[in-house]
């Protein structure tokens, strides 16, 4: 991939941002909002990071990998994972060296950009495309390429939710297409080589198989098609409800006919509009070799030739598939590993989404060699593809979401699998998918057999749990999501696969669906033998059941918190909110400083900014932005179309009352901007001028008897009537904040009104308000 001139000087803004972070003149929220688009996530505790670094179709050339081994172990833990989107992460990086780390990976053509967040998620390609003797078209150039053009668009990073595109290059549909956002698959009609496409898949709480959008469009659409999806979602997309702003809601809200139609529109929109052309890729042009893999008796190397190696499309070569249990691999190894093509030359690397490492472009004479290095480099490499392969996700580990211990669960079963199926009928035929939570990063539903981490309190105490999922499968059109059978205490799970897949070793011999026979047979077996994998101990009798797997101390739900995936524009602006009532209420017992109330109303201000995509960091350029986009376009109220001179005009050699009476200017700022926040819809839009602060009264003095109206609906009641005048919402805040009566001003010129008289009597107040000229 050449990554685009746009990212490179973008790493600038976000050094800038990092250092506002450090320096404290940035809270924590606003600057998640800013990093997690970034791909860095904050692990369990908040204290380091995780550094989630694009690989576009999974092709990663070795100086790539060599970079990110050396990042690793400059910035990080040392270990490195290989995510179920083909992405690579990087562990235990400090805040302070994120900038550095953008730095490193630059050079190299490799970025986190778009790696978490609300944007278009890395784009996922068949691991063997360009190689596959089944493959209808070498997907990976597409994938790369895509990527490209994506990663310029500004609103690639500030849409309602994520966004995943999938590549796959025949119907063995290894990208999974269905389970994407959009996907992409391979076709041939009528002598075209080009691509049927599916929208609104994905997994999740919620899991969504996708729809047949095109039946087919050339190779040269796949541009204007990604677009048009895009633009759709980022105009109609809920973005304030986080449970339901993925594609999929938007589409079941809608229906998927009228989304076609939004579809047919844009398209022919864009195409009449825009010119998109993806950069083509030339192909790399690979010396011929006759050469053949050499045998040798070793009932080890006989295992890796039948599990780890196949042939390529093209002769005289292999590729070696080399199983990353957990897809963890340590940098010192991914060091060594990436050396092999200093003695192997021309060989290129592939990350896979069962979180394997491919090895490509081997020359067949070269296997034993090749393999011998590998055996001196990694202990546990053989069976991929198998039973054995088990794909998860970290979990409680690092995860914020993560409730189980996930790996640890992994690690207990392959233990029982490596002692009693290896080379059994079930060991070649099935997979495991396991998530620490009911999110998807470990792709439990499409797995065969599936598990999610859950909690249920025995006893009064938590205990780790998992759901079990059976018949799940990703395979195009044919893709289906396990069925939800069972919960299972975590310290049970391997005992009752280990019964549950000697009951079926016996019966699946003859059985061509077993995906089917999972879903009826599979079902009544787990439903006939789950009792005796239920129990649950008491403490005193049995603590190992009231501690997770790969753990030493008692399970607890301390550490799970938000997840930091769906961070952006929503974070920015509720923590410009929060700081700028904090300044505010600072203000109020500090004799109202200048200095704070201009930061205050800069916050506000530059609050709702970011949702017409601008991020200003000086101060006046946020007034002078907000001036121009809010006032002069009607959305904000015309009471603020001299904050412009309200704002220059605020200094410490104002008199105190005078202060005052801007702090009032600021707190009735804030809670309009509030009100805007309010009133934006979730396609980030704004009503014009129906702000209830510009709700006008009636022409006669209102008075509200709350006498005998219990609390807090007294408050409640007197909030929404006073919130009627621009000044009474002031005036409530105020007296909220048990600022006494005499001292509220009894006139403010900012709005044309005039407190004429505060009084209370009987247990309510009387507000007096005139509008110069007008009502009273």
């Amino acid at each position: 991939m050449i990554l685009p001139d746009k990212i490179i000087e973008d790493i600038n803004n976000y050094k800038k941002s990092l250092n506002e972070y450090l320096e404290k003149d940035m809270d924590f929220a606003r600057f998640k909002g800013i990093r997690v688009p970034w791909g860095f996530y904050s692990h369990r505790g908040k204290k380091v990071y995780m550094a989630r670094i694009r690989i576009p179709g999974g092709v990663v050339e070795p100086i790539q990998l060599k970079t990110i081994a050396d990042a690793s172990l400059k910035y990080g833990n040392g270990t490195c994972h290989i995510t179920t989107r083909q992405d690579i992460q990087i562990h235990g990086v400090k805040i302070e060296d994120t900038g550095r780390l953008m730095d490193d990976l630059k050079g190299v053509s490799l970025s986190p950009r778009g790696g978490g967040g609300n944007t278009v998620r890395n784009i996922t390609a068949c691991p063997l495309s360009g190689i596959c003797k089944d493959e209808v078209i070498n997907v990976n150039a597409q994938a790369e390429t895509l990527t490209e053009y994506l990663l310029q668009q500004d609103d690639s990073y500030n849409l309602p939710r994520k966004f995943k595109i999938a590549f796959s290059g025949c119907s063995k549909d290894c990208s999974g297409c269905l389970i994407n956002d959009v996907g992409f698959l391979a076709s041939e009609l009528n002598g075209e080589y080009g691509f049927r496409v599916f929208a609104g898949g994905g997994m999740g709480a919620k899991s969504a198989i996708g729809r047949l959008l095109e039946n087919f469009i050339p190779a040269e659409d796949i541009g204007y098609c990604v677009s048009a999806v895009k633009n759709i979602y980022y105009e109609n997309g809920d973005r304030k409800n986080r449970h339901h702003n993925r594609l999929k809601f938007l589409i079941q809200d809608i229906g998927f006919e009228k989304f076609r139609e939004l579809y047919d529109k844009e398209i022919k929109k864009l195409k009449d509009s825009e010119y998109i052309s993806l950069r083509k890729k030339p192909a790399i042009q690979r010396e011929e070799n006759n050469g053949e893999i050499t045998m040798v008796d070793d009932g080890q190397y006989k295992e890796f030739l039948k599990y780890n190696v196949q042939p390529q499309k093209q002769d005289g070569y292999s590729i070696i598939e080399l199983r990353m249990p957990r897809g963890d691999i340590s940098a010192e190894n991914l060091l060594k590993i990436s050396g092999l093509e200093n003695v192997f030359p021309g060989i290129e690397f592939r990350t896979s989404v069962s979180q394997n490492l491919y090895v490509a472009w081997v020359k067949n004479q070269d296997v034993y060699n090749l393999y011998t290095k590998i055996k001196e480099i990694l202990t546990d490499f053989l069976y991929p593809g198998t039973l054995l392969d088990t794909i998860v996700c970290k979990g409680a580990l690092t995860c914020n979401l993560g409730i189980c211990n996930s790996p640890g669960l992994s690690v207990a079963i392959e233990t029982m699998l490596k002692k009693e199926f290896i080379g059994k009928s079930v060991f070649n035929r099935l997979n495991v998918h396991i998530n620490g939570c009911p999110n998807s990063c470990g792709q439990a539903p499409i797995g065969q057999i599936g598990f999610y981490g859950l909690t249920r309190r025995v006893l009064n105490r938590p205990l780790p749990f998992y759901k079990i999922l059976l018949g799940g499968r990703k395979s195009a059109e044919f893709t289906e999501f396990g069925d939800e059978i069972e919960i299972i205490p975590a310290k049970n799970v391997p005992g009752f696969l280990q019964k549950f897949l000697s009951i079926i070793e016996n019966e699946i011999k003859g059985i061509e669906d077993i995906d089917q026979y999972l879903k009826t047979r599979g079902k009544e077996i787990t439903k006939n033998i789950i009792g005796g994998f239920s129990y649950v101990p008491p403490y005193s009798e049995n603590r190992d059941f009231y501690v997770d797997w790969g753990k030493t101390e008692e399970f607890s739900l301390e550490g799970v918190g938000q997840g930091e995936c769906g961070a952006g524009v929503l974070d920015i602006i509720e923590s410009d909110i929060v700081s700028s009532k904090t300044l505010l209420t600072q203000a109020k017992k500090e004799t109202y400083p200048a200095e704070k109330i201009k930061k205050s109303i800069f916050f506000s201000a530059r609050a709702l900014l970011i949702v017409k995509s601008k991020e200003p960091m000086a101060e006046q350029e946020a007034i002078e932005y907000f001036y121009e986009i809010f006032i002069k376009t009607g959305i904000a109220s015309e009471k603020y179309s001299n904050i412009k001179e309200v704002f220059s005009g605020i200094s410490e050699s104002l008199p105190e009352e005078k202060r005052k009476e801007k702090f009032i200017y600021a707190t009735g700022f804030l809670e309009h901007i509030k009100d805007l926040y309010k009133s934006m819809d979730s396609s980030f839009n704004f009503p014009k001028g129906t702000s209830r602060t510009e709700q006008k009264l009636p022409d006669k003095e209102r008075l509200l008897d709350l006498k005998g109206t219990p609390c807090p609906i007294n408050y409640v009641k007197a909030k929404l009537f006073l919130e009627n005048i621009a000044v009474g919402e002031i005036v409530n805040i105020l007296l909220d904040e048990g600022e006494p009566i005499d001292n509220v001003p009894k006139s403010l010129t900012s709005d044309g009104h005039k407190i004429l008289n505060i009084e209370k009597k009987d247990g309510f107040y009387r507000v007096s308000v005139q509008k110069e000229g007008g009502y009273k």
